[in-house]
């Protein structure tokens, strides 16, 4: 006799499907539920797949909710706002019943204020912690789920879910019982869900989507190695927030399962939500022996998920869709995946393999761990890095000689006279191109900050060093940041009149953004520095942002710097990956300059000046003169609320008085969320930008009359 297989929790994908009823489907919006499934008997045959999707697809009712190839809001698993085009489920006066017993039950200890998203489990509330002062997401179960629970079995499982303590998992920070309703409370995060970022991205850029998978494969392996099986990985379980990938929702199925299951033991009744043949997660991304209702689903089912996630980030879509739950079903028992390869031709082999083996039918042929995965992924990216340098024109180290013509434009009161001759380190990638863009970098570092960016570059680019600051500089002789600005200035005239390009670009990160400013501002006007125009990627705006720049400024005689001023250094950290960065960086610069810190005092002095003298607005003064110099200027900021507080700032002044000058347009000083501060000088994020600003050059080309120039001089072609 064949059992029973029934899918709870079970919501799909695209095509938005109306209310459809036939002799054999019925879509209601109440269930949610896919039901009456015949789960077919497990044959030794090689076909066996085939003979249990027949049998899953003869079913004689199902109950399905909506389109069933894509989790349309099925209990979100988020603390996401997903408002918008969310349908309150099952009706809106039972959503504000539902929000007035949770209020009245949880008074004194939570203000709630208002549905954020919800499914067919559970409803999802923003609320304040009135205790914390702290905005969290409550997640209430709907009424008819838990009064087929057992409320002390489900609160002892979300307990277990509540010690998982990992980067790349939403926690659990409370639950209990209110007015009969069981709830669970989890930090509202305000970032967005990977549906919500597929929905409008579509697919990913494959780095982009293998670091998203590397989090959820390294939170899996995490709550495996501690006996948690998610059984609902899908993307609308998935938050993104400050570049990482967040788990939610983590033990909430079991919590489910395992309550039911106490339940109908404590009343003698056959346990029907985890006998053989009933499932618990989302067809679109169920592994075969979850969708059949095996009982003996392991942690291996989060790895076909997983796959299956993978797969979609790659492609833009799962591997597997139809018009009903069955059909899906059927695909994921007996269908092979249409390898990515032949939907995206970019695809790596590596990365292929990688996810396919996931998609094994059976749980022995797939990954045995996440743990194991995670690390044939992270050899994957490596092997891949390597051989995509390798098979790049390696940008080369060059030297530019420091003339008695060059020395001639520094201050001769301080001039040393070993400068005279020395040279000054840059990295030309020698790319092909009529754009050139030059790399100015910040407080302490060097030419090697942009290797990967020049690598990455479809454009000519050159990254000097300040004079001093290369690895293996002869001397470390401090300048003034005018004599720094000279130097460049000399340089840069130098490539612009032998290599003639069409279009010059300078970009400045962090302090290097003060230095472009006060290059462009501080040149004379009968021989202007030869650019079009200038990045300033995360330049300094106040002394508050002067975070290096100011610990190295406030050193006593050139002295090694109190491991008290590293610390203070750090206290503006927001997250653990920037608290990596910025240690690595303080390694790195404090191990180059091997206690020889009198250039980089200097340098830090200079750059941190004018933001104590009298101008409480150095930034507006320096952005409104340079636009009166170079026609396009553009100022990109990480979103973090110091950096938002001033940006805001700039721009009420800007409206009020209209500091940055006639020449501002709108957009040129952009705020980019998700990213910290050394996040600015990740490639694609600087190879955006330069384009942007690129695109608005060649605009103000096109809209000018035709000629070919170059710079230093303008060739009109007059035809004959």
């Amino acid at each position: 006799m064949g059992l029973r297989a029934r899918v709870i929790n079970s919501t799909f994908t695209p095509a938005p499907a109306n209310r459809i009823k036939t002799p054999k489907l019925e879509l209601t919006a109440r269930s949610g539920r896919v039901a009456g499934t015949q789960r077919p008997t497990t044959s030794a045959t090689d076909d066996f797949t085939i003979q249990r999707a027949a049998r899953l697809c003869r079913s004689p009712r199902t109950l399905v909710r909506d389109s069933p190839t894509r989790p349309i809001d099925n209990d979100r698993g988020t603390s996401q706002d997903r408002s918008s085009g969310f349908q309150p489920h099952p009706s809106s006066r039972a959503v504000s019943l539902l929000a007035e017993r949770i209020s009245l039950g949880l008074a004194g200890r939570y203000r709630v204020d208002r549905e954020i998203g919800g499914g067919a489990a559970a409803t999802v509330f923003l609320a304040e912690d009135l205790r914390h002062r702290r905005n969290v997401a409550i997640k209430v179960l709907r009424p008819e789920l838990g009064t087929t629970v057992a409320g002390e079995r489900f609160l002892r499982e979300i307990e277990i879910a509540a010690q998982l303590l990992h980067p790349h998992i939403l926690g659990i920070i409370d639950s209990g019982e209110a007015d009969g309703l069981l709830f669970y409370v989890m930090p509202y995060v305000e970032g967005e869900t990977l549906r919500h970022y597929l929905d409008r991205e579509h697919d990913l850029p494959i780095d982009d989507a293998l670091r998203i998978i590397r989090d959820v494969a390294d939170a899996l392996a995490y709550a495996h190695r501690r006996g948690v099986v998610h059984r609902d990985i899908k993307p609308d379980n998935v938050l993104l927030f400050e570049r990482h990938a967040l788990v939610a929702d983590f033990g909430i199925a079991r919590a489910i399962v395992s309550a039911r299951q106490a339940r109908d033991a404590s009343r003698e009744q056959p346990n029907r939500i985890t006998a053989p043949g009933v499932s618990l997660g989302t067809p679109a991304y169920m592994a075969p022996e979850q969708a059949a209702g095996d009982a003996d689903v392991d942690h291996r089912a989060d790895l076909y998920a997983l796959g299956i996630l993978a797969y979609e980030l790659l492609v833009g879509a799962p591997p597997f869709t139809g018009p009903t739950a069955q059909h899906v079903i059927a695909a994921q028992v007996a269908r092979v995946p249409e390898p990515l390869s032949r939907v995206r031709r970019a695809i790596p082999p590596g990365v292929e393999r990688l996810v396919m083996r996931c998609l094994e039918k059976r749980p022995s042929d797939r990954w045995q761990s996440a743990a194991e995965f995670v690390h044939a992924l992270d050899a994957l990216r490596n092997a891949d890095t390597v051989q995509r340098v390798a098979d790049r024109q390696q940008p080369v180290e060059h030297r530019f000689r420091l003339g008695e013509e060059v020395c001639r434009k520094l201050n001769r009161a301080t001039l040393d006279p070993r400068i005279i001759g020395d040279e000054v380190h840059y990295l030309d990638n020698h790319v092909p191109s009529d754009v050139l863009v030059v790399y100015l970098h910040g407080m302490g570092l060097d030419h090697m900050t942009f290797d990967a960016v020049l690598r990455a570059s479809p454009f000519r680019g050159i990254a000097p060093s300040l004079y001093g600051f290369a690895p293996n500089s002869r001397w470390r002789i401090p300048l003034s940041i005018d004599d720094h600005t000279a130097i460049l200035s000399e340089l840069l005239h130098d490539v612009v009149a032998r290599d003639r390009p069409q279009i010059a670009l300078l970009a400045g990160f962090s302090s290097g953004g003060d230095l472009g400013f006060r290059m462009i501002n501080g040149a004379s006007p009968d021989r202007p520095v030869p650019i079009d125009g200038f990045l300033a990627l995360g330049p300094n705006v106040a002394l508050d942002t002067c975070f290096v720049s100011r610990p190295f400024a406030d050193l006593e005689n050139h002295a090694e710097p109190s491991v008290g001023l590293l610390r203070s250094i750090d206290s503006h950290v927001l997250s653990v990956q920037e608290w990596v960065y910025l240690h690595e960086y303080l390694v790195r610069i404090l191990r180059k300059f091997a206690g020889d810190l009198a250039a980089l005092q200097r340098h830090a002095q200079d750059i941190v000046r004018p933001f104590s003298g009298p101008d409480p607005h150095p930034f507006d003064r320096w952005f409104r003169e340079a636009t009166e110099r170079v026609g396009h200027i553009r100022c990109v900021f990480e979103e973090t609320p110091l950096y938002a507080r001033h940006v805001q700032g700039i721009r009420m002044r800007n409206l009020d008085h209209g500091v940055l000058g006639p020449r501002y347009r709108e957009g040129s000083i952009a705020l980019e969320p998700a990213i910290e501060h050394f996040g600015l000088t990740e490639p694609p994020l600087v190879q955006r930008h330069i384009e942007a600003l690129l695109a608005d050059v060649r605009a103000d080309r096109a809209r000018s009359t035709p000629s070919a120039t170059w710079h230093g001089t303008t060739e009109t072609t007059i035809g004959a």
